[in-house]
């Protein structure tokens, strides 16, 4: 009764924006290789049709077919009764509100995943090659619950979560179209591992339908966050070589109270030293240098080392939670002291957490991790876009 009660919620609270939707074609279990998956209509019916748009079945709710790869395409069978095999087959869903499930062995172990709308399922390489046909609102929900669920309570710090998630999609949404899609559903792109299921991840997502961040130009910014800047974020140019302008370095003392805002890594001082030497031919051998590198301080954030050395390649090679850190010796032990976790860049998740807590508003909480940006709805964005040209 509690998810009858949770699935008429969600389609009623959707209804207003059904009107606007935006289409995302998502491509799932990017990073996994399966031949064979049971698919299942979870709730509403699925039309299974072929490349040609030809019907092959009508699936009712609860109602699950066989996906196997054979033969460089994807055979179809339900109940031991083949359905026949396609190059191409899209399970359209149909009425207010459908959803599907995906079953697949791995390892020993069942995984069911749940998803909105449609799926397309093809054969690539001897693995099934799926992609989520779905609306965005959809989408950005399953992100923001497969990113971030847990990390707080409060609908405000989920409404900041979706609308840089949503921000993300749209700056980012023809990432993978030589390859026929728009977006991964890994790190690469952004993690969507699931349809929402929890409600105030639905009602922050709902209350910020259509929203995004733009800069001065009016363009959807890289909404770039990390889960904690350690009392200041980085300038993008610092963690990726190129200066963006809203993406500049902030205090941030609302980080300091997260349970990621301060590490500490020890080893032995012949360690540290014969690593940069290997690594970056520093030379240790150098008195003056051999100082700097014991004695390296960073009370706020620098972009280099001792020597001119990339801090975020000393992070990145020795897989360090960031590149904020000091150095300090205690007898014959090296210890970097280290602040946040993560790039630095952008919006500190940490941060965002006690900012909400404290009373920010979600305008505030953007505005105060990206310098010179403004939030505004696609449909506006678009009628601004046509203007401007």
């Amino acid at each position: 009764m509690k998810r009858l009660i949770f699935v008429l919620s969600m389609v009623l609270m959707w209804l207003p924006f059904r009107a606007e939707a935006t289409a995302m074609s998502i491509r799932i279990f990017a990073d996994a290789k399966h031949a064979k998956m049971q698919f299942t209509a979870e709730l509403g019916s699925y039309r299974i049709q072929g490349a040609d748009g030809r019907t092959v079945r009508e699936l009712a709710e609860g109602e699950s077919v066989e996906m196997t790869v054979k033969g460089g395409k994807v055979a179809l069978s339900l109940g031991g009764r083949s359905l026949g095999s396609f190059s191409d087959v899209m399970f359209e869903g149909a009425g207010l509100k459908a959803i599907y499930g995906l079953r697949v062995e791995s390892q020993g172990k069942t995984l069911v995943r749940y998803y909105d709308d449609h799926l397309e399922a093809k054969a690539k390489e001897g693995s099934l090659f799926l992609i989520n046909h779905v609306d965005l609102e959809n989408y950005v929900g399953g992100v923001v619950q497969s990113e971030v669920r847990g990390v707080s309570d409060k609908v405000d710090f989920f409404k900041v979560q979706a609308i840089i998630s949503r921000t993300y999609a749209m700056s980012n949404r023809h990432r993978h179209q030589a390859e026929g899609y728009d977006l991964c559903d890994g790190v690469h792109c952004q993690v969507y591992h699931s349809r929402n299921n929890t409600p105030v991840i639905l009602t922050a997502t709902v209350q910020s339908a259509g929203l995004i961040i733009v800069d001065g130009s009016g363009k959807p910014i890289t909404a770039a966050f990390h889960s904690n800047s350690g009392g200041q974020t980085a300038n993008s140019e610092d963690a990726w070589n190129a200066p963006v302008s809203y993406l500049r370095s902030v205090e941030d003392e609302f980080s300091l109270e997260g349970k990621n805002a301060y590490w500490e890594k020890r080893m032995p001082r012949s360690e540290w030293l014969d690593f940069l030497s290997r690594e970056y031919d520093y030379p240790v051998r150098n008195a003056k240098m051999k100082d700097s590198a014991l004695t390296f301080s960073q009370p706020v954030r620098k972009a280099y080392f001792a020597g001119g050395i990339p801090l975020k390649d000393i992070r990145s090679d020795m897989k360090l939670r960031s590149s904020f850190f000091s150095v300090r010796t205690e007898g014959a032990e090296v210890v970097l002291e280290g602040r946040g976790y993560g790039h630095g860049v952008g919006l500190s998740q940490e941060g965002v957490v006690k900012m909400i807590d404290k009373g920010y508003s979600v305008e505030e909480v953007i505005k105060h991790y990206y310098t010179g940006v403004n939030i505004t709805s696609l449909q506006d964005n678009a009628a601004s876009g046509k203007r401007r040209r």
